[in-house]
């Protein structure tokens, strides 16, 4: 297949969708606003010094030149109300539109302007891509063909967590991003009390955003220095070494489709404490492994990971139970193939108009 990829060169998920897809011997071409690391080959869109809304809706154009020329079988759109827009303003079909979670759990709901611009791209494609219920829940109720929708989860790259190194007694890791939907302080309160009772854990968070030397601040005030750690951005295997070495893994997402990051955590097996939300629900409940905590509530993090430091039996059970549920419904290379053949059966409708 030709598949004309649209989303932001700059973000992991979308490399590694489109190396997916390069390795399956389709010709994939990307094209972003976004500059592309200097390994990836991407093709650049014109981008206006204008607001977002406006930006992409003016790159357009230039898209449509470009899809002219390259005459794709599929239009693979990611991210609802920049490229989805796009892909919908081009008007080629098929159009397949990925959505990655906060464009209609947080977005979509925020005002009128995002509600009618998901509306806009939810009704005019021909595939709608989501990677949990909630997810594909929230495009039906934004206008999606319940014919169209299909829930999927990207899954985990399962034989990087095949050799790991020893588990670390008392690790706890983090690794979402230091913007405000991932509730950062909440984790770094609920270690407090956890680390002046134990004194072999510690806390090693990853990631970077706006908000981290906001974070930074708060852990040297409340956290002694010698047991926290900012390790930043990681790359895949330094990602996977981490969840490996760790006893627990942390997120307290306040909203999240299916996070990427805890079914690699569950493959590794790094026991999950994370916020009480419908996205972790789809593969985890409290007891059934995993400890489980109300959004924004710290006392309820130190609780969770008392749990799981305290009941070293219960957290065994856990790594192996959520291991089968990975190997079962969340390894990537069968998951993308179920993808694969829902984009052949557009590129199949296409070649028959």
């Amino acid at each position: 297949m030709k598949i004309a990829t649209l989303g932001n060169a700059a973000v992991i998920h979308t490399r590694r969708w489109v190396e997916c897809f390069r390795a399956r011997g389709h010709d994939v071409r990307v094209w972003s606003l976004e500059p592309a690391a200097a390994d990836f080959t991407a093709e650049a869109l014109p981008r206006a010094p204008l607001p977002g809304f406006l930006r992409y809706g003016l790159a357009t154009p230039a898209l449509v030149r470009a899809l002219a020329e390259f005459r794709p079988d599929v239009v693979d759109a990611h991210f609802v109300p920049n490229y989805g827009v796009m892909a919908a303003l081009s008007g080629f079909h098929p159009f397949s539109i990925t959505a990655w979670g906060s464009d209609l759990l947080i977005d979509a709901p925020r005002d009128v302007l995002q509600r009618v611009r998901a509306r806009f791209v939810l009704a005019r494609a021909d595939l709608v891509l989501a990677d949990s219920n909630n997810l594909a829940a929230a495009a039906l109720e934004h206008g999606a063909d319940p014919a169209r929708v299909h829930a999927i989860p990207w899954g985990v790259e399962i034989e990087r967590f095949q050799s790991l190194p020893p588990r670390e007694p008392g690790l706890m890791f983090g690794a979402r991003m230091h913007e405000p939907v991932y509730d950062i302080p909440a984790l770094i309160r609920g270690a407090q009390p956890v680390l002046a009772r134990h004194p072999r854990a510690r806390l090693v968070l990853a990631g970077d955003g706006s908000l981290r030397g906001e974070h930074e601040r708060l852990a040297r005030e409340l956290l002694p220095p010698d047991r926290v750690s900012f390790v930043g951005l990681l790359r895949p295997h330094e990602l996977a070494s981490w969840l490996g070495r760790a006893d627990i893994y942390l997120s307290s997402s306040l909203s999240d489709s299916t996070s990427v990051t805890l079914l690699e955590a569950m493959a590794a097996g790094a026991v999950p404490v994370v916020s009480d939300i419908d996205g972790n629900r789809e593969w985890l409940a409290d007891g059934d492994g995993a400890r489980l905590f109300t959004p924004g509530d710290a006392a309820g993090v130190t609780r969770a990971i008392e749990q799981v430091l305290g009941d070293t039996a219960w957290a065994a059970a856990a790594r192996a139970r959520n291991r089968s549920v990975i190997e079962a419904r969340g390894v990537w290379s069968t998951n993308m193939g179920r993808i694969e053949s829902l984009f052949e059966a557009l590129a199949q409708r296409k070649r028959s108009w």
